[in-house]
């Protein structure tokens, strides 16, 4: 039975894996998989978090309810049957296994040191700020996905096929079936992608030093799922064990089993491997028994991570509270993708996933940087020398899994402001120098096109010059995008709201 278990939850993990990178695969819009704003990035310490900062609540909580209560039921099997950043590493160590030997010790005190970091991430909710989406393994694993493995595999394609065609003369077929159904018809590229790879696969390689190393000491997904499985109702209750021998010890990943065989359930992560292990005990049972997750430097339990914490909440309540209706926040500088929340919302809501900008069909939204706020690092922004927001485009609200960018019909999008451009004189052409243009009036999106010209005298000859009416101006950015004029210096610019 034993066995058995072992081989389900490698056919589990690998299934979940699959699932999970061919959704984020094909999610594009037009879309090509189900719709899935409920199914993306719902984690259970990233959307509590957010929803605490953010001082709202967040439709997906039935996700996290249902990983709670099977936490609460069978311990942390989220980690070892379902993660797809613990499978990734999973299936490096298993890579490595022949050329690494690991020697585990006996769990140590180590181990606290992700809830010491759930617990820091906790605070900083209170007090309005979120962070938890640097260390989250889901938002971790999907910005790389997005951000930076998907726009790589897209070029890898698209320049292989081109190279074989223009070479060769063969696979233009399949080029072009590939564009149509799977891959995106254009290039595209994001900001610190290189970062995004970075800090993903440096996890990855520390499991060359310890096996899910990122999943015992500083997973804060981990660490609230380790929480609530400190006592869960069905146990690995094996045999006590005799022989000592150290072997479980040494091949447990999550450093959870003691010397005398004992194993905390809080860091296990219900890999199965020690129960399907050849153990000269009693009818070749294993030999590994439960212990309670204690403060003796072995892990934490429920009620003194609730200790801990509390006394520090009610300290810091009050001064959270007043931070964050005191208006001492950075306004955004950047602009904000159509339905956006407020600017302050936005930035606790956002899980910096990546979705909204692998859906953005021109390519516009980017990273941003501290624009914001340090607190505004990676979420979403456009920038319009790379591309617009499509009028007739919604896409960005229809992937957003936390609300920070509200699902919007089509015609409520096309009607929602994200900007307001204005003519920079002294560099639009016709205002400059006379010179006849209307690109940026063309290319407005708008019905009754918020770029019209009307006669002016410039440099002593009547001339048709671009001025905004305001009053429709949606702030698409697609008039300073399709700009003649060369360089940052555009003859039309869209500002933040």
């Amino acid at each position: 039975m034993s066995g058995k278990l072992k081989i389900a939850r490698i056919i589990t993990q690998t299934a979940a894996f699959l699932f999970i990178a061919v959704a984020f695969f094909l999610l594009s819009y037009p879309s090509k998989f189900v719709n899935t704003r409920d199914f993306f990035l719902s984690s259970p310490a990233l959307v509590a978090l957010a929803a605490i900062s953010a001082q709202y609540a967040i439709p997906l909580f039935l996700t996290v309810l249902i990983f709670a209560a099977a936490a609460l039921l069978f311990g942390r099997v989220f980690c070892g049957w379902v993660c797809p950043y613990g499978a990734v590493m999973d299936f490096f160590a298993f890579i490595a296994g022949p050329f690494k030997k690991w020697n585990e010790s006996a769990p140590s005190k180590a181990l606290m040191s992700k809830y010491v970091l759930l617990l820091f991430f906790l605070i900083l909710a209170v007090l309005g700020f979120q962070f938890v989406w640097f260390f989250e393994p889901l938002t971790v694993f999907g910005r790389f996905f997005n951000l930076a493995l998907y726009p790589f595999i897209n070029l890898a394609v698209d320049k292989g096929f081109q190279y074989a065609i223009m070479n060769y003369g063969f696979g233009e077929g399949a080029y072009y079936f590939l564009r149509g159904n799977v891959f995106d018809a254009r290039q595209i590229s994001f900001a610190y992608s290189f970062s995004f790879f970075a800090l993903f696969i440096i996890p990855v390689l520390l499991v060359l030093y310890k096996r899910r190393f990122w999943c015992r000491y500083i997973c804060p997904l981990g660490a609230s799922l380790g929480i609530l499985s400190a006592n869960p109702v069905f146990k690995l209750n094996l045999p006590e064990c005799k022989l000592h021998c150290g072997k479980c010890e040494n091949m447990c990943r999550a450093n959870a089993i003691k010397r005398e065989g004992t194993y905390i359930p809080g860091e296990c992560v219900m890999c199965m491997e020690c129960t399907a292990l050849e153990c000269r005990q009693p009818e070749g049972q294993s030999g590994v028994r439960n212990e309670k997750l204690g403060v003796n430097g072995k892990g934490i339990t429920r009620k003194q991570f609730l200790f801990w914490g509390s006394g520090i909440f009610a300290a810091l309540y009050m001064a959270g509270r007043k931070v964050y209706a005191s208006g001492h926040y950075k306004l955004s500088q950047v602009i904000r993708p159509p339905g956006a929340i407020a600017e302050r919302e936005f930035k606790q809501a956002c899980v910096r996933c990546g979705n909204c900008m692998k859906v953005c069909v021109t390519n516009g939204l980017q990273p941003a940087m501290t624009e914001s706020g340090i607190d505004g690092i990676w979420t979403p922004k456009m920038d319009n020398y790379i591309g617009y927001c499509e009028y007739n485009c919604n896409a960005c609200g229809l992937v957003c899994p936390t609300q920070a960018i509200e699902s919007l019909s089509m015609e409520e999008k096309m009607k929602r402001s994200i900007g307001r451009a204005e003519i920079i004189k002294d560099v639009c052409l016709p205002w400059k120098d006379g010179t006849s243009c209307l690109v940026c009036e063309e290319h407005c999106p708008v019905p009754d096109k918020a770029i019209k010209f009307v006669p002016e005298t410039i440099n002593g000859k009547s001339v048709e010059v671009p001025v905004i009416n305001l009053d429709i101006c949606v702030g698409c950015g697609v008039c300073q995008n399709k700009c003649p004029v060369e360089g940052k210096n555009r003859g039309v610019t869209v500002h933040p709201l």
